[in-house]
């Protein structure tokens, strides 16, 4: 702990991790410069923002390389859209990003079972049984009374540019 102290305190508390979400934008920006005009809108950036951030909702993809899992989504778009011009592209992003062809693909894999799941009937209504909080009778009237001992703050107005 002192020695993690003394590092942060060298660089000046400035530490920042690159997330799966930058790599995805720096993806998508070098890739929409190597699509011809008219096939710019074929990819849509806020598609694949939703996508990573269904992917962001299971425990597993805490587990994943930002690098490769930006790639991944990006990837599976490609080929969900039938851009095949593109499929030299990923392998060149790929190349220098050091991924290999195993990690890719197991991570495109969980990823499209991710997205199937995410956008299926079973998904879309959550189980309110789950939803539920379930305390003790003991707990509830504590709960009840904590609740009236809590002074409520002023609302605070929002300014308009």
């Amino acid at each position: 702990m002192r020695m993690e102290k003394i590092v942060l305190e060298k660089v000046c508390w400035k530490v920042k991790a690159t997330t799966a979400f930058q790599f995805l934008q720096l993806y998508y920006s070098l890739i929409q410069e190597n699509l011809p005009i008219e096939r710019k809108n074929s990819l849509n950036f806020e598609r694949l923002e939703a996508q990573l951030k269904a992917c962001h909702c299971r425990i597993i993809f805490s587990k994943a390389k930002p690098s490769v899992l930006a790639l991944s989504i990006i990837a599976l778009e490609i080929q969900a859209q039938k851009c095949v011009e593109l499929t030299e592209g990923i392998e060149c992003l790929q190349t220098h990003s050091k991924i290999s062809g195993r990690d890719l693909t197991f991570w495109q894999e969980l990823v499209s079972k991710c997205l199937t799941e995410y956008s299926s009937n079973k998904c879309s209504k959550p189980n309110v049984q789950k939803l539920k909080w379930i305390v003790s009778g003991r707990t509830a009237r504590q709960l009840k009374h904590s609740y009236y001992r809590i002074t409520h703050l002023p609302t605070i107005p929002e300014m308009v540019p």
